[in-house]
């Protein structure tokens, strides 16, 4: 380190300078002080503190009429005083005081500046005049962040060994004007499953909001209630940005009417394909065997959602993948018992993230906002999990609330958000306007790493 200060010959000589200027900082701190405060009082403050302490000094004497009568001559003699030096008189209206750069933090120590690098004030020790020793805190430029940085870790840590929180899941529902709704739909879901109410937060867009849930809801039925912002992009970030990463959050809409699984049945063969088989060669028994023998296929309720949920992340944490997802919708004739990693499109109503604070996995639209997810984590992971097993059942745009009370035209908002996506990722889009609705979708080609 190169200093700015004139070279001496001796250290000692170089530590007496750089004492002297602590001093000389030390005392413009004190002037500016004064200023602050008026010099009069000041000064009427320093002698009152000077009398009191003779006064603490003297030795006690032996009671009587003397000693009261001494200490009566002291309390004229200190007035006197006062009164000579004209601080007898004092304002008794306040005085404004406007900041000084002594009343931020960063400023309480005195700052000497050595090239580009900013040291606090050192320690001086002069009790050995031949070999002063000069003290200096940790000169690193950076101390700041990385203080910040320690905390926020520290923080993270702290979040992680807590009980039900990281190593399970946290359930977090984004809803808007939906008080009576989400008790009859998605809580009523999670309460048949017995998922335990402290892992359900509900996220609100504002104390008002707040109020009303917090009025209508039992307390029994979710765990906390969180004020965040108005709009599902934004509250799905504020989301991400409340829980630090690594948390494994599970988000929900608050409309689920169901979560049901595909359940496929093979039948056993009949006598005549069995007797066949006793007569006949093995291949022409097992020919007869497949044609009749046959494979039903049907929806019930998920049996286990937390244990199905569990077991969704650790499918996640072993094969290096940060989203997964559920069939768009209950319908046996579509699903199948496969569990894929290739580009499939992730629905909003009922998915999980290992969170990640990342820009890139920002959400930047309201209509589309799950297909923008699904494409982002695909492009950033090169796979995402679907447990084409799994579906919901739910009202898609028909419920009262939601994004349906911001007054938008849905349709209008879907055609521009996919129009973005598809100039975003034209490899792995297709923009599609054939459904009954009218909605504009966006597909998802195949595709995968």
């Amino acid at each position: 380190m190169t200093l700015k200060y004139r070279q001496s010959s001796s250290h000692k000589s170089r530590v007496y300078s750089l004492a002297r200027k602590v001093e000389n900082i030390k005392y413009k701190k004190q002037v500016k002080r004064e200023k602050i405060i008026g010099p009069k009082e000041y000064r009427k403050h320093l002698l009152e503190t000077q009398l009191h302490n003779r006064e603490l000094e003297r030795e006690p004497e032996p009671r009587g009429r003397a000693t009261r009568k001494s200490s009566k001559a002291d309390i004229i003699k200190s007035k006197r005083i006062i009164q000579s030096q004209g601080l007898d008189i004092v304002s008794r209206e306040s005085i404004l005081q406007e900041p000084t750069i002594l009343d931020d933090e960063k400023y309480l120590k005195p700052i000497i500046k050595m090239g580009e690098l900013e040291i606090p004030e050192m320690e001086v020790d002069l009790s050995n005049t031949d070999k002063p020793t000069v003290s200096f805190p940790e000169l690193n430029p950076k101390a700041k962040a990385k203080a910040k940085a320690k905390a926020q870790a520290k923080a993270q840590a702290k979040f992680m060994n807590e009980k039900n929180t990281l190593e399970s899941y946290i359930i977090a529902i984004p809803s808007y004007n939906r008080p009576d709704l989400i008790q009859i739909k998605t809580l009523a879901l999670l309460h048949r499953h017995r998922i335990p109410a402290h892992k359900i937060i509900i996220f609100v867009a504002n104390k008002e909001q707040y109020d009303l849930y917090k009025a209508k809801i039992p307390s029994g039925l979710y765990g906390k209630l969180v004020i965040g912002v108005i709009g599902l992009r934004n509250q799905r970030n504020f989301i991400m940005d409340y829980y630090p990463e690594g948390a494994h959050i599970v988000q929900m809409d608050d409309d689920l009417d169901k979560i049901m699984e595909l359940i496929s049945e093979t039948h056993s063969a009949s006598k005549a394909s069995r007797r066949g088989s006793r007569r006949g060669s093995r291949r022409a028994a097992s020919k007869a065997t497949r044609k009749s023998s046959k494979s039903t296929r049907r929806m019930q309720p998920i049996t286990d959602l937390d244990e199905f949920i569990t077991r969704a992340f650790e499918i996640c944490k072993k094969k290096s993948i940060f989203l997964w997802g559920v069939y768009p919708l209950a319908n046996a004739r579509f699903m199948s018992p496969k569990l894929t990693t290739d580009l499939r499109f992730i629905v909003g109503p009922f998915w999980g993230i290992i969170n990640r604070h990342r820009p890139d996995l920002r959400i930047t639209i309201d209509e589309k906002e799950n297909a923008e997810r699904t494409l982002q984590h695909y492009t950033i992971d090169g796979a995402v999990l679907r447990f084409n097993n799994v579906g919901i059942e739910t009202r898609y745009y028909k419920n009262k609330g939601g994004m349906q009370n911001e007054g938008k035209d849905r349709k209008a908002e879907a055609l521009k958000s996919v129009n973005y996506l598809h100039s975003k990722y034209p490899k792995l889009t297709q923009i599609y306007l054939g459904k009954k609705s009218g909605v504009p979708e966006i597909r998802m080609l195949a595709h995968s790493h």
